[in-house]
Parts: structure tokens; C-alpha cells; sequence
């Protein structure tokens, strides 16, 4: 039986990151989830069983991430899927909120990459997970629909720049349960 395969999860202790961990461990997979509270990432964890580890990171403080990240040895696929929902109207355009958000998911998202680039696996795969609001902007989403745009220009350049490892896009719509 081959080793398994390891798993990080940015963004996995809720929603879509958690399914992925679910489905991760139930084929044999470690995962490591993170969230912004490490207490949160650690009972998670241990939610999934032996093989799964929580660690606490905040991508909208890009400069605590690599160190964050230390204990990770090994990546075979990372996946980015950490959201935090705004609504930010031109009209009542909060600059604060907008700027944490363009840090979480472009800076933090592109500090993950370069903080495990050296401990992944050449068949590693990235999932990078922005949103449909870049095609379909709904009232509020100002801050969000530009960032899902950048996340597909952050796709193309990091599928280009670390090959082989694989980059890709994921564009989810809002779902309502």
C-alpha cells in the first residue's frame, strides 16, 4: 500500500474545506486543517481522527504564515479555500474591510504557496478556490467579484511559474444551506 498522501487545508475547519478534509481522511489521506483560531483547528482535527492536525493561521497576517506553517513536512495538495464574507458597496466602501480581504486572499493565498513550495511532492496539486461573483456581481460584492478576478490572474501565474506542480481554479456560486 502506498504512504499516504498529505493534505493541507487553508480554510478547513467550516464549509467547503471541511467536506474536502472529510472526504480526504475517509480515503486514508493526513490532513492538516487551519483556520484563524488554532483552538478551533485542533478540535476539528481531532474531530477527523488519527491523521488529521489543526494549526492556527491568519492570512490577513501574511507575516506569521511561514512561521505557522514550520511543522509541515510534507504537501501532496494544498488546497486554499478560506473565505470571509463582505459586503462592501461603492457607495459605503469601507477601505479597511477591503483591504483585509485583498490580503487574506491574494497575499495570504500566494504566502501558503511560497511558505510550502520547497516541502511539495513534484505530483502535488494546488486548489485555489475564488468565487462566480467575478462573472455574476451581486449588490455588495464590490470587494469580492475583484478579488475572484485576481484570483484567476494568481491561477494562471503560479500554474506557469511552479509547473509541474498543478494550479488550479475553483468558482463556487453562493450556496443557500
Amino acid at each position: 500500500m502506498a504512504d499516504p498522501r498529505t493534505l493541507v487545508i487553508v480554510g478547513g475547519t467550516s464549509g467547503i474545506g471541511l467536506d474536502v478534509a472529510r472526504d480526504a481522511r475517509a480515503r486514508g489521506d493526513e490532513v492538516v486543517v487551519t483556520g484563524r483560531d488554532a483552538t478551533r483547528a485542533k478540535d476539528v482535527a481531532a474531530s477527523l481522527g488519527d491523521g488529521a492536525r489543526g494549526l492556527g493561521i491568519d492570512l490577513a497576517e501574511p507575516e506569521t504564515i511561514g512561521a505557522a506553517l514550520t511543522d509541515v513536512e510534507r504537501v501532496d495538495g494544498l488546497v486554499l479555500a478560506a473565505i470571509e464574507r463582505d459586503a462592501n458597496t461603492v457607495a459605503d466602501y469601507d477601505i479597511g474591510r477591503a483591504r483585509r480581504l485583498i490580503t487574506l486572499k491574494l497575499i495570504g493565498y500566494t504566502e501558503v504557496v511560497h511558505a510550502l513550495l520547497s516541502r511539495m511532492s513534484p505530483e502535488a496539486a494546488i486548489v485555489i478556490f475564488g468565487g462566480r461573483a467575478k462573472d455574476r456581481p451581486y449588490p455588495g460584492s464590490t470587494t469580492v467579484s475583484t478579488i475572484n478576478g485576481g484570483v484567476v490572474g494568481l491561477v494562471n501565474t503560479m500554474a506557469l511559474e511552479i509547473a509541474p506542480i498543478r494550479v488550479n481554479g475553483l468558482h463556487p456560486g453562493i450556496v443557500g444551506d
